[in-house]
């Protein structure tokens, strides 16, 4: 370990207790979709106090904040983006938590809370980095650009879709790189991503009092054929080995909810039907659509009376890939290892994050890397290691020095 390496890791283990109950307060922020800004507030506020003080709110929306951070080099050079988000989902019942879902517990050297893996720890850890680097005077060529967005969870437009429109986030060098701060355990590191489309498939019928059913169109019996031919593209999909990727488990769609019927003694006139579709970077977004087009299709040949339109949602996430050869994937790699002594597989990763906006629509090559056990995500046992925390903030930091240090 060199002497900047050490400088960095000491100060961030100086910094731990406070590093800790500046993130303790963080979790307790309940920053649901749409009510980040107490959080945001919170972030802004507690690293100006401590120091960082090129830090800012942007909205799109009145009271739809993202928090932006900077360091600025003295030389020209890349920009170093770091990418996570604000907004946490709903508690389960409160009763069923083992602890306070918003108290921000501390057991067995582990924080417990909503949003502790998904994903205040890589959130909050990258603003602490920035925190700690900046502190340390450690002169960089290029910048350094710290995001927390609002909206993730819905993959809203208030958030990086904002930041992407407005060129908050875009390539101005050829060497620009990013990371998304997701969690990963402190494990891997994510290569590729699955990308997320959803869609509503709306199955209309003919309503009829349903004394005499004989005179409607039953739109949820058609739903459920629907639903049958959803469970037989899925299983198309796990199967076709030209699909098959090294780094993800096979392609998936999911009926994930359905809505119909307007009374019980009304034939049912309309029932919608949301698909998930988890997609591979060979794959495309109106490719998926064709294949909900091509069933219904084949269901009205079979049954005239049959009619279906589909609307894909707003937020579609593409699938991405990051090459193996970027710089910024040997930084970590060698990061990871100084701090925790473990090597880095690469990997992929199931679900859909913002870096998939930020690859797609820039260039910019922008793996996925953080604390927190993401089996925990949306669990009442979410909670995070302090050690992994605090790892973390160690990492993002060294890579800083890694990728722009003079």
């Amino acid at each position: 370990m060199n002497g900047t390496e050490r400088l960095i890791t000491d100060a961030v283990d100086e910094r731990a207790d406070d590093l800790t109950a500046f993130f303790q307060q963080f979790v307790r922020c309940r920053s649901f979709t749409g009510q980040e800004a107490e959080a945001a507030n919170l972030l802004m506020e507690g690293l100006r106090a401590r120091g960082f003080t090129d830090i800012e709110l942007v909205e799109r929306t009145p009271g739809r904040p993202n928090v932006l951070g900077r360091i600025r080099g003295a030389r020209d050079g890349p920009t170093y983006t770091f990418n996570g988000h604000l907004d946490v989902l709903p508690p389960q019942e409160n009763s069923s938590w083992p602890h306070d879902p918003f108290g921000a517990c501390i057991e067995d050297g582990r924080i417990y809370g909503r949003g502790t893996v998904d994903m205040k720890s890589g959130t909050f850890g990258s603003f602490f980095a920035g925190l700690v680097f900046s502190s340390l005077g450690v002169p960089i060529r290029g910048s350094v650009l710290f995001t927390a967005v609002c909206d993730e969870l819905v993959c809203g437009r208030d958030g990086v879709l904002y930041l992407l429109e407005k060129g908050i986030i875009k390539k101005n060098h050829p060497e620009d790189f990013g990371i998304n701060c997701e969690p990963t355990n402190l494990n891997e590191i994510n290569m590729a991503t699955k990308g997320v489309l959803r869609a509503d498939i709306t199955v209309t019928g003919k309503g009829a009092f349903g004394a005499r059913p004989y005179l409607g169109i039953n739109a949820i019996n058609h739903a459920a054929s629907l639903i049958l031919e959803i469970k037989r593209l899925d299983e198309r999909l796990r199967g076709d080995p030209r699909l098959k990727h090294p780094l993800l488990e096979p392609p998936s769609v999911l009926a994930a909810m359905i809505n119909g019927g307007e009374a019980s003694n009304l034939v049912p006139e309309r029932c919608k039907l949301t698909v998930t579709r988890r997609l591979h970077p060979r794959e495309t977004m109106e490719g998926c659509l064709n294949e909900y087009r091509d069933i219904i299709e084949r269901l009205r040949s079979e049954d005239p009376e049959f009619k279906a339109d589909v609307v894909p949602w707003e937020g579609f996430r593409p699938p991405v890939e990051v090459p193996a050869g970027a710089p910024v994937v040997s930084a970590f790699v060698r990061a990871h290892k100084l701090v925790t002594g473990r090597d880095l597989p690469m990997t992929g990763s199931e679900g859909g994050t913002d870096a998939s906006h930020v690859v797609a629509q820039t260039g910019i090559p922008m793996p996925v890397y953080g604390p927190g056990d993401y089996r925990l995500l949306g669990t009442v046992d979410e909670n995070v290691r302090i050690s992994d925390l605090l790892d973390a903030v160690k990492v993002y930091a060294l890579t800083i020095y890694y990728m722009l240090g003079l």
